[in-house]
């Protein structure tokens, strides 16, 4: 008989028992395989906005609150370029080593022939206005009366030794204090001056947060892999990303929060299939 009424209604037994199964999980509230993966899928987009809120934002204030304190205290550092040049270059500057090397990979990626824009060169980015004035390294000194920097301003040990010597003299100029020291670095003593404190230019804002995520992770195991070093470059771009994923969240969240009405007898489906 129920093979007969099937015929008439124009549906063959195995799609009538597939209707009845898919009608009574909507009935009970039955786990279907779709709602496994959606579950899944949310769980995952879940801890990834998690993993990049926390990035961005309790491990930089993390990073910056021991930056304020730790800054100037001493960590040799291994397992970046020119590790061991750092360390001697920094110690003869007074310098903590782990500070010197989060700057040279803020400045420059230790890239030694890094050029910027307005004319700085090498590791520490240093412009021939600062070569001349500190004097220069040894064996490498820029003339007044010739504009053109020689090539030896991208020697790795002339270029440290110079930006080392510029730092030292900052934090000579600011009372020990490195924050503003490395502050000025980046955007001169004029504005720090000016501003008694960091000035709030948005790229020395950058500057501030790339240099003290870098030391952070300096500071605390001496080293900075390529991993973390391309993290913090890009960290601008992980911001935007984390606003996109909290956005998808949000929508994927809303089958879960809001009613959702079961179908009533003799309403049409999507499927368009009568019930």
């Amino acid at each position: 008989m129920r093979r007969r009424a099937c015929g008439r209604q124009g549906i063959s037994p195995r799609a009538q028992n597939r209707r009845d199964a898919m009608l009574n999980g909507r009935r009970t509230g039955g786990a279907l395989w779709w709602r496994a993966l959606y579950a899944a899928v949310f769980g995952a987009t879940l801890l990834l906005t998690l993993a990049l809120v926390y990035l961005t934002t309790v491990h930089v204030r993390t990073a910056e609150a021991r930056f304020a304190h730790d800054v100037a205290v001493p960590r040799l550092v291994y397992g970046i370029p020119y590790a061991d040049l750092i360390n001697r270059t920094a110690t003869a500057a007074r310098l903590n080593p782990a500070l010197l090397a989060a700057m040279t990979s803020a400045e420059s990626g230790f890239d030694p022939h890094a050029r910027s824009p307005r004319g700085a060169y090498g590791l520490m980015q240093v412009m021939p206005g600062t070569w001349r004035e500190i004097g220069g390294a040894a064996g490498c000194r820029l003339s007044a009366a010739d504009p053109a920097a020689p090539a030896c301003v991208d020697e790795p040990a002339a270029n440290l030794a110079v930006g080392a010597a510029y730092l030292r003299r900052l934090a000579d100029r600011f009372g020990g204090n490195m924050v503003l020291a490395v502050a000025a670095y980046n955007a001169g003593t004029v504005p720090v001056v000016r501003y008694r404190g960091v000035p709030p230019y948005p790229e020395t804002a950058r500057y501030m947060r790339q240099v003290a995520l870098a030391w952070y992770h300096l500071q605390t195991s001496g080293t900075l892999t390529p991993f973390w070093s391309g993290v913090i470059r890009r960290f601008d771009l992980w911001r935007r990303v984390r606003g996109a994923f909290v956005v998808i969240l949000a929508m994927m969240t809303l089958p879960w929060v809001l009613p959702m009405r079961r179908p009533v007898a003799g309403a049409v489906m999507l499927t368009g299939v009568l019930r």
